[in-house]
């Protein structure tokens, strides 16, 4: 999983070839589907950082992942065209359950698409609603996308994932941006499911936790509920990357009290790291805030 190499894509192409199909959609959009049993994973990702095949591949599930080459937004009137013959076909119809899933830019896609499948489950990782500036006019990542048609088909994915039968959105509140966008996310059929101090990474994040297994079965099962998530967000007590990372933010802050608390938490946890990684993790983080307080004085 995450591997940054194309064989995967060549290897996933040669398998739906067998067990389903490939389709090269227009120059910059691919549709892979494998067949595996009677639940659908349907993913949206881009570049070589693959996860959906092994996900599918641990639930026992069929996979149907698009996959787009670069930061394409899934604005393509050919896989509007796609999308729409596969739903005309009944071709979701076949599965027991669907269930749409994306980070990020495959997060806009999922939930922007998942409007072909009605009635599917969509878990959505750090969600994009729409780069229309009518809609989002305080954003300002994602300039080149600007310029791309946002509309009318499969557009604003807020309103595209009415058609679902539930919606789960997953987002770190101190990323403001992110946040906004997650907060267009209100019909009550969503739940909200935060994760603060994720940083601006959320799938590599709910990735080194191993959680996207867990957390693509509980929302397939319908029942990615806040307290079965807040167990599987424990992970994050042991996940270094985190805990430095949140290190870094309670240093900047000058929260030094909080900087003890932490350090000597993550001491305590000998499951984080080997000992003497932990003792340089803590060192590192207690010599910073001595720094600070320095120079503050």
């Amino acid at each position: 999983m995450f591997e940054q190499n194309s064989d995967q894509l060549a290897a996933l192409q040669i398998l739906s070839d067998e067990l389903g199909f490939f389709e090269a959609i227009d120059a910059q959009h691919r549709a892979f589907h494998v067949t595996a049993g009677d639940t659908l994973l349907v993913t949206f990702e881009s570049g070589a950082k693959l996860w959906g095949p092994d996900v599918a591949t641990a639930l026992d599930a069929s996979l149907l992942m698009i996959h787009a080459d670069g930061p394409t937004w899934f604005r393509s009137p050919d896989l509007f065209d796609f999308i729409d013959d596969l739903t005309d076909e009944g071709f979701f119809d076949d599965f027991d359950t669907v269930l749409f899933a994306g980070a990020g830019m495959g997060a806009y896609g999922a939930g922007a698409f998942c409007v072909a499948a009605p009635g599917a489950e969509v878990l959505l990782m750090q969600p994009i609603a729409t780069l229309e500036r009518a809609k989002v006019p305080w954003e300002v990542r994602n300039r080149k996308a600007w310029s791309l048609r946002w509309g009318p088909r499969y557009s604003y994915a807020p309103r595209s994932v009415q058609a679902a039968n539930h919606v789960t959105v997953i987002s770190d509140p101190t990323e403001t941006l992110d946040a906004m966008h997650a907060s267009l996310f209100q019909d009550d059929h969503t739940t909200h499911l935060r994760i603060p101090h994720a940083g601006p990474r959320v799938l590599t994040t709910l990735h080194g936790m191993n959680l996207l297994t867990p957390l693509c079965e509980a929302a397939m099962a319908g029942a990615l509920t806040r307290p079965k998530f807040a167990r599987l967000w424990r992970a994050r007590r042991d996940y270094r990357p985190y805990i430095k990372g949140l290190l870094k933010k309670l240093i900047k802050a000058d929260r030094r009290a909080l900087v003890r608390h932490l350090s000597r938490h993550t001491l305590a946890r000998k499951s984080v790291t080997g000992p003497a990684q932990e003792l340089d993790l803590v060192s590192e983080a207690l010599d910073k805030a001595k720094t600070v307080r320095a120079q503050s004085l």
